[in-house]
């Protein structure tokens, strides 16, 4: 039996990260509040994140994916109701989540939005 230990992993380079291309690690995720002026609490691989209107938001990965056939999964939340995606549209830059719904069936924005990205960096 062997064990590893370490604070820092870095490429052959010896100062970049280690890019993750084909393991099963997710590729981006993102926390942010959704209503207001939209602002992230905690994120990796997201450059940016845009409001499209009440319940839409658009996320953009730093890096992209190697086509738009990789699996978003999330979930918004608030203190009552439940919430979920009526569509989500993919390209391989950006990931456009439609209308967060509460239990009324109506578009709301949450003050709780989580997504995460998996599939394979282009």
């Amino acid at each position: 039996m062997s064990t590893l230990k370490a604070d820092t992993i870095v490429a052959s380079d010896g100062s970049s990260p280690v890019t993750l291309t084909k393991q099963s690690a997710a590729k981006a995720w993102i926390n942010f509040n959704g209503t207001g002026t939209i602002a992230t609490r905690n994120s990796f691989s997201v450059s940016s994140i845009s409001d499209g209107g009440t319940g839409s938001y658009t996320t953009s990965f730093t890096n992209s994916m190697n086509d738009a056939d990789f699996a978003p999964s999330g979930c918004s939340g608030e203190t009552s109701g439940t919430e979920m995606w009526e569509s989500a549209t993919r390209a391989t830059g950006s990931l456009i989540v439609a209308n967060y719904t509460s239990d009324t069936g109506t578009d709301k924005d949450s003050t709780m939005v989580s997504i995460v990205i998996h599939g394979d960096l282009a």
